[in-house]
């Protein structure tokens, strides 16, 4: 969506902000039912708590005294934040992206406002962080428990599009969601490839799932990220409408009419001349 534009319709934001609740309180269970209880997730809550609180006055102060420099100081101290919480959050049994997601939440006025930060922030991410994660995901698939439980997988992946369209089809039909857009929505909120990967590996670290169950949920994970979202780009996707290009022609043809416009008062000869 980000590529397309889409995410500055109303579409977008609104499929964005829908994915960020679900995810959050993906982490916020995940963290809340398997972490361990105890003094080190007391120190973990407690340091999450006073740094989360200073990070939007810290940002801005970096920023203000140093700007974007080569050395590029906010981004350090972004990812210092981000990789000390997230250790601490391994440490205390709970998630790490846990923090990273509520670091983005108190921070998101700063990125609104600083285009520079959140393209820079995201090239990080997108070029470096995420192919490791997803690099040592699929290492851990195993091939053989991929042929075995293939009817397993295309059951789950049919009981998850399933459970999403009958969950997200009939809200957005409440909220008078156009046809074409509420299709859309449905099929894109039937993905989860982060959450889901993260999930499953969770479950896979702390034991709780074996490698075969982690092989057939990040099949079903992908494929309900890959053939939705197939779906949805070739045959809902919605117009794209660019408001300050429309806004531009909107002017341009306001005054193109107002330079056609006969002044009154002229004669038909001096109009006949222009």
């Amino acid at each position: 969506m980000v590529e397309t534009g889409l995410n500055r319709q109303e579409v977008g934001k609104l499929i964005l902000a829908a994915c960020f609740v679900t995810d959050l309180g993906t982490v916020l269970a995940l963290g809340g039912f398997f972490a361990n209880f105890g003094v080190v997730l007391l120190v973990f809550v407690t340091v999450s708590a006073a740094t989360l609180a200073l990070l939007p006055f810290a940002t801005r102060f970096v920023i203000r005294r140093f700007g974007h420099r080569v050395s590029e100081p906010e981004i350090k101290l972004l990812l210092v934040v981000l990789l000390g919480l997230g250790a601490l959050a391994t440490k205390a049994g709970s998630e790490a992206v846990l923090p990273a997601y509520l670091a983005g939440l108190v921070v998101a006025g700063i990125f609104l406002h600083d285009r520079i930060l959140i393209d820079r922030l995201r090239s990080i991410s997108f070029a470096l962080l995420t192919p490791f994660f997803f690099l040592r995901a699929g290492a851990l698939i195993s091939a053989a428990a991929l042929a075995s439980g293939a009817g397993v997988i295309a059951v789950l992946l049919a009981v998850k599009l399933a459970a999403k369209g009958v969950g997200v089809w009939p809200a957005a039909t409440i909220f008078r969601v156009p046809r074409r857009e509420r299709m859309y929505l449905t099929l894109l909120m039937s993905t989860g490839l982060t959450f889901g990967s993260i999930a499953a590996l969770f479950g896979l670290s702390h034991g709780f799932i074996s490698q075969r169950q982690y092989s057939e949920l990040v099949t079903v994970v992908l494929l309900s990220a890959f053939v939705p979202t197939l779906i949805a780009q070739q045959l809902f996707q919605p117009e794209l409408v660019d408001e300050e290009e429309e806004e531009a022609l909107g002017a341009e043809d306001s005054a193109t009419i107002g330079r056609r416009a006969p002044v009154h008062g002229t004669s038909a000869a001096d109009d006949s001349k222009e």
